[in-house]
C-alpha cells in the first residue's frame, strides 16, 4: 500500500474542496506514488474522488507492489505471454513502463484464436516453461486446470484482492463468475467483455419515408427490434441487394454460426443441457431456431457463410448492410472513423432481442462468448510477477485506460466501464452504448464453460453449419450434435461435467434460471 496515504487523502480533500485545479491535482498525487491512470480514474470519477480513489486504486496498487517485489527476486527478467492474434493492441502501452520502472521485457507469442487452447494443452503435457502468462477464453480453464497447466488463483485472489466481485467496480454478473471461475475456483481473470449486441444504421431508422413505408407495411413504428420476429422484419425490409446494401451481417460460417444458433436457443429458455446432461437443443426450441436461422438467410450478405470477425466489422464498416451482431470491439470499429467510414456517428444499438415463452412472456437473454482471461502458467519461472501482471492489467484503473485502443480487442467488462465510464471509454462507445453493454451483459449465458468445452462447441458447429448450407435437415443436425455431444459426456465423464455445468446454471440471471428450469435444479 502506499505510504503517503496521509498526505494523498489530504491532497484529495483539497481538490473536493476547490483549492487545487485538476492538473494541480494529478500532479500532486503523482509525485505521491499514485500512478498516472489511478490519478485521471479518480479526478474522472462521477463518484468523487474520495470515494473513487478508496474503491479504485486499490487493486492497481497492490498488483503493482507485488510486481515489484517479484521482479526484484527474479532472475528471468522476461516475462513471455501466450496470447491471440489480434489482441496485442490492449497490452503495448504498458511495455515501456514495466521495462523501465521493473526492468522486466515483456515478450508476446501471437496465436490464432482457435490456436491458444491447444498451445496451452501442449504445454500441459511438454512442461517447457515457455509460457508466464496464458490468455485463454473461459472455455479453456476446465482442460487447463484438470491437465495441471495453469494454477488456480485462488489464494492469489484472497490475498492480493483484485476486487473481482466489487459491488461497484467487479466485473459484472453473470460474467463474473462464469467467465472467471471453474467449479467455485478462480481460475483467471477476465480482461475482455464479449457479449454479443445488435447494431442498427440509425440514419435508416430516422428516414421519413422507410419511417412511414414500415408502418404501414407492419403496423408498428420503426425502430430497433425487440423481438427476433420484429428483426426478420427489418432484415427483409431494409434489404437492397441490387444496391449492395443487405438486411444483416449475421454470421453463417464455420467457427461462428454456433453462436447465431445459441444466442436464438437461449432466448426461447432453453439452454444447452438439462440437470442430468442430456442435450436439450434437439427439442421444438432448438428446432424453431434453426428455421428462424434459415428464414433470415435470404436477407443476408453474401459473404455471410465466409465472414470472420475482421471481415464482418471491415463490410458493415463500409455500409454494406442495415443489422449486425457483434462483439463490443464491432461497435468500436463501425464508431472509429477510420474503421467506420460509413457508420461513424449513424449506428442504433440494442440488447440481444427477446422471444416470446410459451405463458406469453418475454425473455430476454444474452450471450457471453468468448471473452479472453490472464491465466498463469504452472511452469512459469516467474508465477508471482505473472499474477501480478494479470491482476494490475485487469485493476479498474488499467484496464479503463487498456480497453479504447483500437488496436486490441478487449471491451467493457467491469461495473465502472460501463455505468462510471472514462472520457476515453465514452469516446470510444459512447455512454449510451455502454450502457446497453450493461444491460445485456446482466442476462448473459455461457459459452461451453465445461471439461471437453471446445469438443462441445465444435461439434455443434459443425451441425448447425451444415443445416444453414442445406447438407442436413434441422431435426438430422440437431439429432446428430445431440448424440455426439452424448459422445462427449461419456469419454469425459458425466458426473465430471455435470458438477461444472450446475455450477455454471447456478449462476445466472433468475429469469433464465426460471424459464430454463434451472431454478427447480439440485
Amino acid at each position: 500500500m502506499n505510504r503517503n496515504i496521509d498526505e494523498i487523502k489530504t491532497t484529495i480533500g483539497k481538490y473536493e474542496a476547490g483549492e487545487i485545479d485538476r492538473r494541480s491535482f494529478v500532479r500532486s498525487l503523482t509525485m505521491l506514488g499514485v500512478s498516472t491512470f489511478v490519478a485521471n480514474a479518480v479526478l474522472q470519477s462521477p463518484l468523487g474522488a474520495s470515494k473513487a480513489f478508496a474503491a479504485i486504486g486499490g487493486s492497481e496498487e497492490r498488483a503493482w507492489a507485488l510486481a515489484k517485489e517479484a521482479a526484484a527476486k527474479a532472475t528471468k527478467k522476461t516475462l513471455t505471454l501466450l496470447i491471440p492474434t489480434g489482441s496485442i493492441g490492449n497490452m503495448t502501452p504498458y511495455v515501456e513502463k514495466w521495462k523501465n520502472e521493473l526492468g522486466i521485457t515483456l515478450e508476446f507469442i501471437e496465436e490464432p484464436d482457435e490456436v491458444v487452447h491447444t498451445k496451452g494443452m501442449q504445454e500441459a503435457v511438454a512442461k517447457t516453461g515457455r509460457y508466464d502468462v496464458m490468455m485463454p477464453t473461459a472455455m479453456s480453464y476446465p482442460d487447463w486446470i484438470d491437465s495441471g497447466v495453469i494454477f488456480d488463483l485462488t489464494d492469489w485472489v484472497e490475498k492480493h484482492n483484485p476486487e473481482i466481485f466489487d459491488k461497484e467496480w467487479g466485473v459484472v454478473f453473470p460474467a463474473s463468475h462464469h467467465a472467471q471461475l471453474y467449479n467455485g475456483r478462480v481460475a483467471g481473470l477476465l480482461n475482455d467483455g464479449d457479449q454479443i449486441t445488435l447494431l442498427c444504421r440509425d440514419d435508416h431508422l430516422k428516414n421519413p419515408a422507410k419511417v412511414k413505408a414500415f408502418a404501414d407495411k407492419f403496423g408498428y413504428p420503426l425502430g430497433v427490434p425487440k423481438t427476433w420476429g420484429e428483426y426478420y422484419n427489418l432484415a427483409q425490409f431494409m434489404h437492397d441487394p441490387a444496391n449492395k446494401f443487405y438486411g444483416s451481417l449475421e454470421y453463417r460460417s464455420r467457427y461462428y454460426v454456433k453462436w447465431m444458433f445459441m444466442q436464438r436457443l437461449i432466448s426461447k429458455g432453453r439452454l444447452y443441457f438439462d440437470q442430468d446432461m442430456n442435450p436439450t437443443f434437439n427439442s421444438d426450441e432448438g428446432l424453431a431456431a434453426l428455421e428462424d436461422m434459415l428464414a433470415v438467410n435470404q436477407y443476408l450478405h453474401p459473404d455471410a457463410f465466409s465472414f470472420i470477425w475482421s471481415s464482418n466489422y471491415n463490410a458493415f464498416g463500409r455500409g454494406e448492410g442495415f443489422m449486425n451482431i457483434v462483439w463490443p470491439s464491432g461497435y468500436k470499429y463501425s464508431k472509429a472513423p477510420s474503421t467506420g467510414p460509413a457508420t461513424t456517428g449513424k449506428i442504433a444499438a440494442t440488447v440481444m432481442p427477446a422471444d416470446k415463452l410459451k405463458d406469453g412472456s418475454l425473455l430476454y437473454a444474452g450471450l457471453f462468448c468468448w471473452g479472453y482471461g490472464y491465466a498463469v502458467s504452472k511452469y512459469s519461472a516467474n508465477p508471482e510477477l505473472a499474477y501480478a501482471y494479470a491482476q494490475w492489467m485487469t485493476s479498474p484503473t488499467i484496464s479503463a485506460d487498456a480497453i479504447p485502443y483500437l488496436g486490441g480487442y478487449s471491451d467493457p467488462y467491469r461495473k465502472n466501464h460501463m455505468l462510471a465510464p472514462t472520457q476515453r471509454l465514452k469516446d470510444a462507445y459512447s455512454p449510451e452504448y455502454l450502457q446497453t453493454l450493461y444491460d445485456n451483459m446482466v442476462n448473459t449465458v455461457p459459452d461451453f464453460c465445461l471439461p471437453g468445452g471446445f469438443e462441445y462447441q465444435d461439434a455443434l458447429d459443425k451441425e448447425v453449419h451444415a443445416c444453414m448450407t442445406g447438407d442436413k435437415k434441422p431435426k438430422v443436425a440437431l439429432d446428430d450434435a445431440s448424440r455426439a455431444f452424448d459422445r462427449i459426456t461419456r469419454r469425459i465423464g458425466k458426473d465430471k461435467v455435470k458438477q461444472s455445468w450446475l455450477a455454471l446454471t447456478k449462476n445466472l440471471a433468475e429469469p433464465i434460471r426460471k424459464a430454463s428450469g434451472a431454478s427447480k435444479w439440485s
